[in-house]
C-alpha cells in the first residue's frame, strides 16, 4: 500500500464562491500560478504514482506540476453533479431552494442534490478509490482532485463519519498528507502550498 497519499486540489478557476462540480471549467491565469508555485515542492517529494480527476481544471493542475510521470485518470474522482445547483452561489441556491438547502445541511445520507447527484454514491465512489489506494503499492501517491472528493477521502482515511465532510475547509491550489497504515490513517499535513490572500 502506499505508504503516503498527498492530495492537492486543483488551482483557481475564476469561478469562487459558486458551486462547480460537474461544469468542465479550466483553470484561472491565477490557478495556473497557484500550480507553477507547487513545482520544487512537489517535485522534492518522490512521488512515485499520480492520480488525477478526468475534469480539465485537475488534468491541467497535474500536467503544469510536470513531475515526470504518467497520470493515471479516474473518473471516480470527479466533483460532485450539484445538479440544478452548478455554478451557482450559495445565496441564489438558498433563495431558491431552501429546504432543500436545510436538508443538505442536517448532513443525512440520504440526500440528493436537485437533477445532481446523490450523496451516497458520491460517498461510494469516493470509497471505491479510497479502497484502491490502500491496495496500492507506491511509496507516495499524488492525487489531484476536487474540494469534495478530498474532504470525502480525508473522513474515510481518518476513521471519521461523512457527516464531518464540512468540517476540512479545503484551499484551491494546496495539498494535504496523509500517512498511511493498515485500514486507514494519519493526517500529517493540510492545505500546505504558497501562501494566497
Amino acid at each position: 500500500m502506499a505508504s503516503r497519499l498527498i492530495l492537492l486540489r486543483h488551482g483557481r478557476t475564476g469561478l469562487s464562491g459558486r458551486y462547480v462540480g460537474s461544469s468542465d471549467v479550466p483553470l484561472s491565469e491565477e490557478g495556473r500560478k497557484q500550480i507553477l508555485d507547487l513545482r520544487s515542492d512537489l517535485g522534492s517529494m518522490q512521488i512515485d504514482g499520480l492520480l488525477a480527476s478526468p475534469m480539465l481544471r485537475c488534468t491541467q493542475s497535474a500536467s503544469l506540476l510536470d513531475l515526470g510521470l504518467p497520470v493515471q485518470l479516474d473518473p471516480d474522482l470527479r466533483e460532485i453533479d450539484f445538479g440544478r445547483w452548478e455554478g451557482k452561489s450559495f445565496a441564489e441556491i438558498e433563495a431558491q431552494d431552501p429546504a432543500l438547502v436545510q436538508h443538505w445541511a442536517s448532513g443525512t445520507d440520504d440526500f440528493c442534490f436537485p437533477d445532481g447527484e446523490a450523496t451516497a454514491e458520491f460517498v461510494s465512489r469516493v470509497n471505491a478509490v479510497k479502497n484502491r489506494l490502500l491496495a496500492l503499492d507506491v511509496r507516495t501517491m499524488l492525487l489531484v482532485a476536487h474540494g469534495g472528493v478530498i474532504r470525502s477521502l480525508i473522513c474515510g482515511l481518518l476513521g471519521l463519519s461523512q457527516s464531518k465532510y464540512l468540517l476540512f475547509q479545503v484551499a484551491k491550489g494546496h495539498y494535504s498528507t496523509i500517512d498511511l497504515y493498515d485500514g486507514g490513517g494519519v493526517m500529517t499535513g493540510f492545505n500546505l502550498g504558497a501562501v494566497t490572500k
